[in-house]
């Protein structure tokens, strides 16, 4: 991941916002972390790709939708495997 910001990743029951990511390419890594669990687990998201790589512009941000709310036990393997990647996760309800 780029060094410049810190990504942000929230993660709600059914809706998970990746924010401030400096480069399309964080965007993707964080995306890949996070679709491992939701496709393998049959979920169907909805992705929103939002924002511009300009410093001091917020970054990019990707809003992902489930068709469904995601278990207590995923949620936190989402925020462990999130946070092992150096991405600060908070937890929303």
């Amino acid at each position: 991941m780029s060094g410049w910001s810190i990504i942000i990743a929230r993660i709600g029951r059914k809706i998970i916002i990746v924010q401030e990511a400096p480069t399309h390419w964080d965007v993707r890594y964080a995306l890949d972390e996070i679709n491992q669990i939701l496709l393998t687990r049959k979920y169907k998201p909805t992705y929103f790709f939002e924002g511009t790589p300009a410093i001091g512009q917020g970054g990019f941000s990707v809003i992902v939708k489930l068709d469904r709310e995601l278990r207590d036990e995923e949620r936190r393997l989402l925020k462990r495997l999130l946070s092992n990647r150096g991405i600060k996760v908070i937890m929303e309800d």
